[in-house]
């Protein structure tokens, strides 16, 4: 941060920390005197329920009354937007357009700015974006912060019915001097770019210090990046549940959709807080309804599994199309997988397979693993090795665990690759660095036995072995009977590990309620002695 945006940050909580300070009845002294300032301030005092009164918005129109009258423009703007809202008064936009007017003509940049939103809202006047494109200038030349940020924002991504063009360098100065008056907005966009490298060089650590200004000035969509920074420690920030949380409860309670989302993953992953499906899906539900559709995606994946839950394949087809109508991959994808299974919809194989290639060439991992197979095999389409392998690549080359596996087996069986032992293992490496499991086991019995592949490597075994067989729920009975078995194996001759009979014989024990005969064998004779 600048040394100038921290003296500029500092100087405005003093400011703030004054005024809050200020005793009600020092304003009212001076009010009752007729001094326009005094009547405002006063008024403040009566909407933030400061200065030893509470919040009660009928005194505060009636001061902003007195004071617009006296053509205070930050009064008349103030009180405008009284009128707006029907805070204190009854609601009337003649008024409210009437007093903007009042503060444009004194070159009140607050005017020019409420001028630009009623344009933009058709609040009293009929829409306009020329006129609110004009008045949204004037206000940001005059020093509007607001004006400022919002200019900035239309020129970052463009804003075709004000005919502005997308010209992220013309955006960058004016977030830029939004962020100087420790505008919210303006410091979460620059935070934006410098994550991304739109307009500015991209430098992740500015782009903290960025979300930071926006998040303690109150942003909540700021707070939801702080709080995903220490979540998953980018953007060069340390994890830190604790903190995640704190700025996490700060953007939930704005209302943050995103927020409202990833207060379920946290609940769904176990990520700070006990894992629980069913407040994960309480919370899944409140940013679906908010408008997230992520979030929707996630919920029909619920739906359809009766995940925290009851089970409701109609339920979880809607919000897939939610998710879809939204453009996201996982939510297209999630329509394939209802119309090709016939969930919440009739089935359509055909319809599947579009919706497939849609989320597939979006880069869902899924969609290209699930085409690979159909077009492999012929089911519901013409069968077609070649474009079988033009979507396992895309999956692979996104460095999708499964469809790494997948590459690996292809190349290990040659049926519709040619054979090639060293790409075989290669990929299977890449598998278990992706994170399968089944690749794991695979690799772990390859590494014990040694054959044509790899040279027996005990080490190498007993790790592979040991992680898959952590996760049971990725094998069948045969696969996971003979990773018992060899682990079973390690134990029992200090093989990659320390003797240990005790759990040599557990895993003997597993390995023969999988049905694997000779640890079976082994079992009832342990059982004789």
């Amino acid at each position: 941060m600048k040394v100038k945006q921290i003296v500029m940050l500092m100087l405005m909580m003093c400011i703030a920390l004054n005024l809050s300070a200020q005793d009600a009845s020092f304003y009212k002294k001076y009010a009752d005197k007729g001094d326009k300032e005094a009547m405002y301030n006063l008024a403040e005092c009566y909407i933030n329920g400061t200065g030893n009164v509470k919040q009660d918005m009928s005194q505060a129109s009636y001061w902003l009354t007195k004071s617009a009258k006296k053509n205070y423009a930050p009064a008349q703007v103030k009180l405008a937007y009284c009128y707006i809202y029907g805070a204190g008064v009854l609601k009337d936009y003649k008024q409210a357009w009437e007093l903007a007017q009042k503060a444009v003509k004194q070159g009140y940049p607050e005017g020019h700015y409420l001028t630009a939103t009623m344009y933009k809202d058709g609040i009293y006047v009929p829409q306009n974006w020329t006129r609110w494109l004009q008045y949204i200038r004037s206000a940001a030349n005059l020093g509007s912060s607001d004006a400022q940020a919002d200019l900035g924002i239309a020129y970052l991504y463009g804003l075709q019915e004000a005919g502005v063009s997308q010209d992220v360098s013309s955006a960058i100065p004016w977030l830029k001097k939004a962020t100087e008056q420790n505008d919210d907005k303006g410091a979460f966009y620059l935070g934006v770019c410098y994550e991304y490298g739109a307009g500015v060089t991209k430098d992740e650590e500015k782009a903290q210090q960025y979300y930071y200004i926006a998040a303690n000035a109150g942003n909540a969509q700021g707070q939801y990046e702080v709080a995903m920074a220490y979540l998953l420690g980018k953007n060069g920030v340390q994890v830190d549940v604790n903190e995640a949380k704190k700025y996490l409860d700060l953007s939930i309670a704005q209302e943050e959709p995103r927020a409202y989302k990833l207060q379920g993953d946290m609940y769904y992953y176990g990520i700070g807080i006990d894992e629980d499906n069913e407040k994960a899906a309480e919370w899944y539900k409140k940013s679906s309804d908010a408008g997230n559709a992520e979030a929707s995606s996630i919920l029909a994946n619920m739906y359809l599994n009766g995940i925290g839950v009851t089970k409701n394949e109609t339920k979880g087809y809607q919000l897939y199309k939610i998710a879809a109508d939204a453009e996201i991959p996982h939510g297209i994808s999630g329509l394939g997988i209802c119309y090709e299974n016939g969930f919440g919809v009739s089935k359509n194989i055909s319809t599947a397979i579009s919706y497939y290639q849609k989320a597939a060439d979006l880069g869902n991992p899924y969609a290209q693993r699930r085409l690979y197979r159909l077009y492999r095999e012929g089911d519901g389409v013409e069968k077609n090795n070649t474009e079988a392998l033009r979507y396992l690549r895309m999956a692979a080359d996104a460095e999708d665990a499964q469809a790494l596996h997948s590459l690996a087996f292809e190349y290990s069986e040659g049926e519709i690759l040619h054979q090639e032992n060293s790409k075989a293992l290669e990929y299977l490496q890449k598998a278990c660095d992706a994170g399968n499991y089944y690749s794991m086991g695979t690799l772990g019995l390859l590494y014990y036995d040694g054959d044509f592949l790899v040279s027996k490597d005990y080490d190498k075994a007993f790790y592979y072995l040991h992680e898959a067989a952590g996760h049971p729920q990725e094998f069948g009975d045969d696969m996971l009977g003979s990773i018992y078995r060899n682990l079973a194996a390690c134990y029992r001759f200090g093989r990659g590990t320390e003797i240990n009979h005790s759990l040599a014989s557990y895993y003997t024990e597993q390995a023969a309620k999988c049905g694997d005969s000779s640890s079976f064998e082994a079992v009832n004779a342990l059982r004789k002695q």
